[in-house]
């Protein structure tokens, strides 16, 4: 999860635990360059794990999360991560902006209660654990 606000992360994990998703390893970064770092698992990320998935804000301090997706667009092995990007915005163009950048993307209002986590939680298990098929880790680029 890139997210500077920690009662952005409370209400994602109290929503993990309350929809019992115990096999979810939640990490956090505050922003955008401390996603890149993680990302290309360079200090003092060295050894944490790819994510599966990437909660993403957009509006976050120094690199912004449409900085962090560009940057990620122009890294090879970082192209095929699956984001989810949230956001309060409610501009088309931030939706248009995001799209824009090639990413598996999905563009969710920012959920605000954990309640509202999760129900994001259970939808997005429903798209990426029953109906979308990826290609074998070994083919995948990351």
């Amino acid at each position: 999860m890139v997210e500077e606000d920690p009662n952005e992360v409370d209400c994602l994990k109290e929503a993990l635990a309350v929809g019992q998703f115990t096999t979810v390893n939640l990490q956090q970064v505050e922003d955008g360059e401390q996603a890149l770092a993680y990302l290309r698992h360079e200090y003092p990320y060295l050894d944490m794990p790819t994510p599966d998935l990437i909660f993403l804000d957009l509006n976050l301090p120094g690199m912004s999360g449409r900085e962090l997706l560009e940057e990620m667009k122009q890294d090879e092995p970082l192209t095929s991560l699956l984001v989810v990007v949230l956001t309060t915005s409610a501009q088309d163009r931030d939706l248009v902006k995001t799209y824009s950048l090639d990413k598996n993307c999905y563009f969710f209002r920012k959920p605000v209660s954990s309640d509202q986590w999760l129900f994001v939680l259970h939808c997005i298990e429903d798209v990426w654990l029953t109906f979308v098929k990826f290609p074998p880790e070994s083919d995948r680029s990351v």
